[in-house]
């Protein structure tokens, strides 16, 4: 698992395609052969470890109706294991997938929903515990956000600062577990993100400004994770475009570029703008509770658009 993770991690998706199978056939005998106790927990977990990996896989190369398929397997073999850390991470999964197909209502109440149910009591919590109610919020900031709601979307960001105070700094220990770092840093790019997706492009340039967004706070406040940074720099260079400052918006892009794999876009939007308005039903059978319970929302056809650029 590991190895496939850091496959998807350096966008070598080929070579994860190659991998699935035989960890899925790995993953699905393990669970067939032990019965219960230990080990068939282990079994559990290791098969939700995969199918997670198997839906962001699927998730981004678009093949949406797989995607779905698999993480609901991930998050209900981790209710079965009595994981909620490895099912919250499911559903911050379902959520991006959610995201991506512009079924933003749906992915706001099941991210929302669940960081309820899992909300931690902060001064006894781990990282890890911290880091996964933080993502649920950062997922329901981001679906409001896109859905021209943004007192919500505020007030989920909040829900994320206050999450990313209790880490104190970026935290990578788990950094497979929940497929990317959360803290300070992240939080405040997430905030940056917000304010690009409204249109509010100043704001990016006057905050991204800041030295608490700069390399330079890395040193007391850890490193990002690779394509976290790279998107926000591109936010930052789009702000600079809008703005007029033409010169800052192609150093901004420079950067990223560098080192950005051609494989995945580090900023997609929705269709048509930056923010699209969307008339679905909200998740089905109560599915906003995906990681205590084995709903959640229905699939949708894998031909859906690209909304969202989290990941």
């Amino acid at each position: 698992m590991h190895d496939g993770a850091v496959l998807y991690h350096s966008d070598s998706y080929k070579s994860v395609a190659s991998q699935l199978p035989g960890l899925l056939r790995d993953a699905n005998s393990a669970v067939a052969y032990y019965d219960n106790g230990e080990k068939y927990r282990q079994a559990l977990l290791a098969r939700a470890e995969a199918l997670q990996l198997a839906g962001r896989y699927l998730t981004q190369v678009r093949q949406y109706d797989l995607g779905y398929t698999a993480l609901a397997g991930a998050i209900t073999d981790a209710r079965r294991a009595a994981d909620t850390l490895t099912a919250a991470s499911g559903v911050i999964g379902m959520c991006w997938l959610l995201l991506r197909q512009g079924r933003l209502d749906e992915a706001e109440a099941l991210a929302a929903q669940t960081a309820d149910t899992i909300e931690p009591r902060l001064s006894k919590a781990t990282p890890d515990e911290c880091a996964a109610w933080g993502w649920l919020a950062l997922r329901a900031a981001a679906a409001a956000g896109r859905n021209n709601r943004p007192q919500e979307a505020r007030h989920y960001h909040r829900m994320a600062t206050t999450a990313a105070s209790a880490v104190g700094r970026e935290h990578t220990g788990s950094f497979f577990r929940h497929w990317t770092t959360f803290g300070p840093l992240t939080v405040g790019m997430k905030g940056v993100e917000n304010a690009m997706i409204v249109g509010d492009a100043r704001t990016v340039v006057r905050k991204a400004g800041e030295d608490a967004l700069s390399p330079k706070a890395w040193k007391s406040t850890g490193r990002p994770s690779d394509d976290n940074w790279n998107r926000h720099r591109m936010d930052v260079a789009r702000a600079h475009a809008r703005t007029g400052d033409l010169t800052a918006a192609m150093d901004g892009h420079r950067v990223p570029l560098a080192g950005f794999p051609t494989g995945r876009s580090p900023h997609r939007r929705a269709p048509g703008g930056r923010i699209a308005r969307t008339a679905h039903p909200g998740p089905a059978g109560g599915g906003g509770r995906a990681c205590l319970t084995p709903h959640a929302p229905a699939p949708r056809s894998a031909g859906a658009t690209a909304s969202a650029s989290t990941t």
